[in-house]
C-alpha cells in the first residue's frame, strides 16, 4: 500500500500536459524583431507571403516552445497549417488573400497570448528576470504584426484605398505603417484614408503607448529591484 500511495504521488496532475518549458523570452524577442524585419523586407507576391507564414510557423514554435511546452495540439496545429500553406505558396501556389491575412493574424494573435501567459507563469516562479522583460518587448513587437493585418483586412474589404497615398500598401509597407504608429513616430508618407483606418490607427497609437509606460516600466522597475 505505501508503494501504491507513493507511486500515485508521483503522478502528474490531471490536465496538465507534460512538456518542457524553456522561459528564454530574450531569444524570443530577438527572434521576432528579426521576423519583423524579414518580413518588410521580403517582396509583396506569392513566394514573399509564402515565406512570411512559414517565418511566423517557426516563431509560434519557438513561442511555445518558451511558454509552455511543444506538445501544445492547437498551437502545433496552426503552426503546421501555416508552415505547410506558406510552403506551398513559395512554391508558386497562389494562395487568396483572405487565408493568407486570417492565418497571419491567428498566428500573431496566438503568439500574444501563448508569450502573455507564459510570462505570467515565469514572473509568478521565478520573480521579473530578463527574461520576462523580453517576453513583455515580444509581446510589444508582435502586437506591431497583429495590427499589420487588421490594416490588410481592412484594406481588402474597403471599396477605396487604404491609404491616402492611393493605395492598399503592400504587406511590407503595412507592416512598416503599423510600427510607425504604434511607436507613435508618424513620418507621414503613409497615412490611412477612411474613418475605419484612422480609429484603428488611433487605437494601435494609445495601445503602444500604454503598454510601454505601464507594463514594460513595470517590467524593467521591478527588474532593477530584484538587482538591487
Amino acid at each position: 500500500m505505501p508503494a501504491a500511495s507513493n507511486a500515485v504521488g508521483t503522478m502528474p496532475p490531471i490536465g496538465r500536459e507534460e512538456g518542457v518549458a524553456t522561459h528564454r523570452y530574450g531569444r524570443v524577442a530577438v527572434a521576432t524583431a528579426l521576423v519583423v524585419v524579414a518580413t518588410i523586407a521580403l517582396p509583396d507576391d506569392d513566394l514573399g507571403r509564402g515565406l512570411a507564414l512559414v517565418l511566423q510557423a517557426i516563431l509560434l514554435t519557438m513561442v511555445t516552445i518558451a511558454a509552455r511546452d511543444a506538445t501544445g495540439r492547437a498551437l502545433t496545429a496552426i503552426a503546421s497549417a501555416a508552415a505547410v500553406l506558406g510552403a506551398l505558396g513559395a512554391v508558386g501556389v497562389a494562395l487568396p488573400t483572405w487565408l493568407v491575412l486570417g492565418l497571419s493574424g491567428v498566428l500573431a494573435g496566438a503568439m500574444v497570448g501563448t508569450v502573455a501567459l507564459g510570462v505570467i507563469a515565469h514572473v509568478r516562479a521565478a520573480g521579473v528576470t530578463v527574461h520576462a522583460v523580453g517576453g513583455g518587448l515580444a509581446i510589444y513587437l508582435l502586437v506591431g504584426l497583429l495590427f499589420a493585418d487588421v490594416y490588410g483586412a481592412v484594406a481588402a474589404a474597403g471599396p477605396g484605398d487604404f491609404f491616402a497615398q492611393g493605395t492598399d500598401g503592400t504587406s511590407g509597407e503595412r507592416i512598416y505603417y503599423s510600427f510607425t504608429a504604434l511607436t507613435t513616430t508618424g513620418f507621414g508618407d503613409l497615412t490611412p484614408h477612411g474613418d475605419v483606418g484612422r480609429s484603428i490607427s488611433v487605437l494601435e497609437m494609445l495601445t503602444g503607448q500604454i503598454y510601454l509606460v505601464v507594463v514594460v516600466a513595470l517590467l524593467v522597475g521591478n527588474l532593477r529591484r530584484r538587482d538591487a
